[in-house]
């Protein structure tokens, strides 16, 4: 089997991170029943060194909560009644949000700063964030360097407890105010802590916990979820869903489950530059490359740039000079998936590219696809240039059936087997490619479960559609998903 994954993130293509509890109540038994003078950690405690006393689960936010508690929208008279430890105003239970400095506190997992006193209250972390006083004596936190006396955060997001106007500052894509709620260009507002999973330089216990799954331990636990800059990687949390420009690596940000916590996807095939990898054949450029080596001694490979032009699968931009390969082709071989995505094709500028209308099979591209035809794909009524099945591919457009997924070998081919689809359990690297559920990302395996792809019926983001086959996430037909007519079918796409 092949995985997709440098490491497994928190959250698959559709996020396997769930409130606990599931849907309703009843949560999963966690933390068995301690007695003989062991220790157990009460309500609302850290448990992420320590089992959970009698009647309790360990949760999702390494706190303890009560067996049975209710997930968000449920009703509620007290806190403890939630799994989020968050019983709202009006009576509901709601996400969990981590606390400021001097609120109320009983474990570190409660505050922004991860630094709860013995007096109960969130204090200020032990290192500076952006705008804080620095010096040689008083150091930054992980994500902030120390320039001219003050902290600044790096790379292109805001790290926990740093200053923002909107959750599209920070690393975890949550910025809330000092009561704790979204805030959306508001003053004294501060980066928190994502529910799903945990973003670049906040502290882990391990690499399941870490939005991009690489938790930096190097004296043991709690280390620092690693901060790869640059662009997210698939997993990482962005903010606005949609076509999200700079802040995914794959410009696909989407919350295909419905947590209300939109995460960077995977755009299926070949992996494009600046994402995680473990091989060369992962990539749409073939190559692989250490970017860098954690504090606890692990190589952190990423999809990386492998000549002047962008090769088969890249993500690219219309009307850009010497974009797509082949060298000087300048914007030919661009155009939109059937994600809403563009990416590069290939091919010269006096051919047919693959998906596009043909009559005959001379006219398609044959470099790179010597193996082309002009025939009708699979539920199509028109001949287009497209590989047959077995076929080397970069991506699901360039196959006559749809799918670009890894055979036996783990070579990417076209519908490998002859399937039309990839049956549960077998090996994807997309939504689409799966005949029921969804892509597991950390496995890299179609799967039904509903606590990874959520509970929509309705077609994921590259699957065909039609009015009456409503897009998950597509909002009521407004976005960011709706169901678009892209060369010759309708098909579920980023708006």
């Amino acid at each position: 089997m092949v995985l997709w994954t440098l490491l497994s993130p928190s959250a698959g293509c559709g996020d396997s991170t769930q409130t606990t509890g599931g849907g309703g109540h009843g949560g999963a038994s966690g933390g068995g029943p301690q007695g003989g003078g062991s220790t157990c950690m009460q309500l609302g405690q850290d448990c992420s060194g320590e089992p959970c006393c009698d009647g309790m689960n360990c949760g999702d936010n390494s706190v303890c909560v009560n067996e049975g508690c209710f997930a968000e929208a449920d009703p509620c008279a007290e806190a403890a009644d939630c799994c989020s430890l968050n019983c709202q105003d009006d009576g509901t239970c709601g996400a969990f949000v981590c606390k400021l400095e001097g609120d109320a506190c009983v474990g570190d997992a409660d505050c922004c700063t991860m630094n709860c006193s013995t007096a109960g209250t969130c204090d200020a972390p032990g290192c500076g964030n952006g705008g804080d006083a620095c010096s040689d004596t008083s150091p930054c936190c992980s994500g902030n360097t120390c320039n001219n006396g003050a902290c600044q955060p790096d790379g292109n997001c805001a790290t926990l407890g740093d200053p923002c106007a909107t959750g599209a500052d920070c690393c975890s894509a949550t910025c809330v105010d000092e009561a704790g709620a979204d805030c959306n260009g508001g003053a004294n507002c501060a980066c928190g802590t994502n529910p799903d999973c945990k973003a670049s330089g906040e502290s882990c216990d391990n690499d399941g916990q870490c939005c991009n799954g690489l938790c930096d331990q190097p004296n043991g636990a709690p280390g620092i979820c690693y901060e790869l800059g640059a662009c997210n990687v698939a997993g990482e949390p962005c903010s606005p869903e949609g076509v999200s420009g700079g802040s995914c690596c794959s410009a696909a940000c989407l919350d295909p489950t419905g947590s209300g916590n939109p995460k960077c996807q995977y755009l299926g095939g070949c992996r494009i530059q600046d994402e995680l990898c473990k091989s060369d054949s992962e990539c749409c450029s073939g190559l692989c490359e250490e970017v860098g080596v954690t504090q606890d001694g692990r190589i952190v490979k990423r999809c990386g740039n492998n000549g002047s032009c962008l090769p088969i699968g890249e993500v690219c931009f219309q009307g850009a000079s010497a974009n797509c390969c082949p060298n000087g082709g300048g914007s030919f071989g661009c155009k939109p998936t059937s994600t809403g995505i563009d990416r590069c094709y290939g091919g010269e500028g006096n051919c047919t590219l693959p998906g596009d209308p043909c009559e005959t099979t001379d006219e398609c591209c044959k470099d790179p696809y010597p193996d082309i035809n002009c025939e009708v794909p699979a539920n199509g009524d028109q001949t287009v240039c497209c590989l047959d099945d077995g076929h080397d591919c970069a991506f699901g457009d360039v196959c006559c059936c749809g799918v670009c997924a890894p055979d036996t070998n783990g070579a990417l081919v076209c519908c490998p087997g002859g399937q039309s689809c990839v049956p549960s359990g077998g090996s994807c690297t997309a939504d689409s490619d799966c005949c029921q559920g969804c892509c597991d990302d950390s496995t890299g395996t179609c799967t039904t479960s509903t606590s990874i792809c959520g509970t929509c019926t309705g077609a994921m983001l590259g699957e065909l559609c039609t009015d009456t086959n409503a897009c998950c996430n597509n909002v009521n037909m407004g976005g960011p998903v709706d169901c678009v007519l892209g060369g010759e079918f309708f098909t579920c796409q980023l708006q």
